[in-house]
């Protein structure tokens, strides 16, 4: 037996209360011979033995009733089926725990994992009754609980558990888990269950295991898994635009990684790339059991500007949600550059380079600034700044160039004649660049390249093959000191030409040269101008930025921009839903936080009617694995009493063998009334006699 409120049992001490009062009242006569009294004295003896028998009964009808009164109060519980003793139904707590990642859309022969779970959370909520409260969680990345407190307005549960669909996003059960620990614990019932309605897999654990048991011994888990057997899926779980220079008319190389997250070989099947809702390239693959395997893709995008695409796997498996993920691909109809520079041959000679023709409808459009408005200018409308023989500049600068380079865009810094160095190297760490140290040249003498790194995305492209020369003659370079600056050109006498450097999501380059005559014959060399669009293109951060933009389901992001934060709130729009962004102020810049999306797809994002970028949303990479996490000993794991793995046909049996059976609270309340009746009549019955 066991008792709701224990904690109340020390009132049995009240039953001593009746003998107390019985042994303290007890009348002590005088003995006092009386002989013509003597034949009375047989007849005495039979009154009393009546006496004393009627008041012991008495005594005991009294204690009988207190101890009775004080264990209905403590409200007795005892494991009987229903019928076998009187009593009322034992309240009971529950807390379903459904799962409703994109996993649980895995196809079945009864439909799908998801409306399995539904059906099994319906069976138990048909078995609650008057008096008992349940509460959904569902395990979402976010745990969302519903309704916010428990209810016992079943029937609302069961609407919101027919009306739920599987969702795009990803699950969190350890999560969840904590969660239903501090909502079951606060509940008094007798009766504390947990569902756990999942597929179990691996996606659902994302945090890892807990560390130790989350539940208390009274605390009922079960462990209720959906799972089919021969399930197969394969997923579509990033792609990557492999192309660092995207530029209008060229070819875009694309890759996209797809997995098998089950047990099972998939046949050939066909994989394709969709821009703009256009199928632009396609290949085929099979898949053996949990292979990973990377296919890439060339294209030629047909227009410039923020394009959607989407990479599917055609004639898909028992998961579609999966089969298709989302990209962005940037194609900048043109790109604008700030050129900085000192009154000389190099800016002229750099400035006909990106834009040989002075076409204002030119792929690269070149802004001319003085050292003076450089550093006043908004450089939020720029892509790329080069700095050409650049004379010193003011305090401050440094950390202006690296928080404009750290947004994804780029800095290109070329030496010269007119270049102060010590002032450069005030600003240069900044960028990640190396300091220099002083000029090399030597009469008469020249050098030209002899290391190429052709493998870099400068070149990518350009040659069929390494060329073997088309290096300028170069009289003069600057040398540099150590740093961890990458070299992308060395030069014969082991200074080197072109170095790069990565800072946050953006580059700096460094070249040590000058196309200036005295310096070098690179303004007539035919590498120089494609040479410089190429850096234009490279350094704007293109390529970058299509891969920023790809988010899971889920997934809250900010995405960052240079300049003053616009006063009025932006718009970001999906095919279902769309949201209102404040954009918020940080350093040299502002940012819009993206909050976590809901549905797979491409979103657009708009600040005053003007298109700032897309979004793409896909399902979480890690919902395609469909296997499920092998776990052992539970019971260690999560504590409480752990049933797991039951059948369907055989849930209703398992929990209803699982509760205790009756309150016998209402049994020990009549109880005490019979026997305070039964004191009564005895008492009364008593008084008659002896009148």
């Amino acid at each position: 037996m066991t008792f709701l409120n224990a904690a109340l049992l020390f009132g049995l001490a009240l039953g001593l209360l009746p003998i107390l009062i019985h042994l303290l009242t007890r009348q002590r006569l005088k003995r006092i011979p009386f002989p013509t009294l003597r034949f009375l004295k047989e007849l005495q003896r039979q009154r009393m033995r009546q006496l004393k028998l009627r008041q012991l009964l008495l005594l005991i009808l009294r204690t009988l009733a207190i101890v009775a009164l004080v264990l209905a109060i403590a409200r007795p519980v005892i494991r009987s089926s229903p019928g076998i003793l009187p009593g009322v139904h034992a309240r009971t707590s529950v807390i379903l725990l459904m799962d409703r990642s994109t996993s649980m859309g895995t196809e079945t022969p009864e439909g799908t994992r998801f409306r399995e779970a539904s059906a099994r959370a319906q069976e138990i909520l048909s078995l609650l009754e008057e008096g008992d409260d349940a509460q959904i969680l569902w395990a979402d990345a976010e745990p969302v609980a519903f309704p916010p407190e428990p209810t016992g307005q079943f029937r609302v549960l069961r609407e919101a558990i027919s009306e739920t669909r599987v969702t795009s996003g990803g699950s969190d059960l350890p999560k969840a888990l904590q969660w239903a620990r501090t909502s079951i614990l606060q509940s008094k019932n007798l009766h504390r269950e947990i569902y756990v309605l999942s597929d179990f897999s691996v996606s659902a654990w994302p945090e890892g295991l807990p560390d130790g048991p989350l539940f208390p011994p009274d605390v009922k888990l079960f462990l209720l898994p959906v799972d089919d057997e021969h399930a197969r899926n394969v997923g579509v779980t990033d792609i990557q635009v492999l192309s660092r220079l995207i530029m209008p008319g060229r070819p875009v190389e694309l890759q996209a990684t797809l997995k098998n997250g089950s047990d099972h070989t998939l046949p050939e099947r066909l994989v394709s790339v969709f821009l703009e809702g256009r199928r632009v390239a396609s290949q085929t693959a099979s898949f053996t059991a949990g292979e990973t395997k990377t296919i890439e893709f060339r294209f030629v995008p047909e227009q410039a500007g923020n394009l959607g695409g989407y990479v599917k796997l055609e004639a898909g498996d028992d998961l579609p949600l999966d089969d298709q993920r989302h990209f962005v691909l940037r194609v900048p109809e043109r790109v604008k550059v700030g050129l900085v520079a000192s009154a000389g041959s190099a800016a002229t000679y750099t400035a006909l380079a990106l834009n040989p023709s002075g076409n204002p409808d030119a792929f690269v459009q070149v802004e001319l600034l003085t050292p003076n408005t450089f550093q006043q200018s908004d450089w939020s409308l720029l892509d790329a700044l080069f700095l050409v023989d650049a004379p010193a500049f003011s305090a401050g600068v440094g950390a202006r160039l690296r928080a404009f380079v750290e947004s994804g865009k780029g800095v290109f810094v070329m030496l010269g004649p007119d270049a102060d160095l010590r002032a450069h190297n005030d600003w240069l760490p900044d960028l990640g660049l190396p300091t220099l140290s002083d000029v090399w040249a030597e009469p008469g003498a020249s050098t030209q390249w002899a290391q190429v790194d052709w493998a870099h995305p400068l070149f990518e492209g350009l040659f069929e093959e390494a060329p073997k020369s088309v290096s300028p003659t170069i009289s003069k370079l600057v040398r540099t000191m150590s740093s961890n600056a990458l070299t992308i050109i060395t030069t014969g006498v082991g200074i080197p030409f072109l170095m790069e450097a990565r800072v946050g999501r953006g580059h700096a380059v460094l070249l040590t040269s000058s196309p200036e005559p005295t310096w070098s014959d690179l303004y007539r060399a035919g590498i120089f101008s494609p040479l410089m669009v190429r850096l234009a293109a490279y350094l704007s951060g293109i390529a970058e930025s299509s891969e920023a933009f790809q988010f899971a389901v889920g997934q809250a992001a900010t995405i960052q921009r240079l300049g003053m934060a616009p006063t009025a709130p932006a718009e970001l729009t999906g095919e279902n839903e769309s949201f209102q962004i404040i954009p918020r102020a940080i350093p040299a810049g502002y940012e819009y936080p993206i909050p976590p999306l809901k549905e797979c797809g491409i979103y657009q994002l708009k600040q005053d009617n003007r298109e700032v970028t897309r979004l793409a949303a896909n399902v979480p990479a890690l919902e395609t694995d469909i296997g499920t996490l092998p776990i052992e000993d539970p019971e260690k794991l999560w504590g409480g009493k752990v049933t797991r793995n039951i059948k369907s046909s055989n849930l209703t049996e398992a929990i209803l063998e699982s509760r205790f059976g009756r309150e016998l609270w209402k049994t020990f309340l009549v109880l005490a009334l019979v026997f305070l009746v039964a004191e009564m009549l005895l008492e009364k019955a008593g008084k008659v006699e002896q009148t």
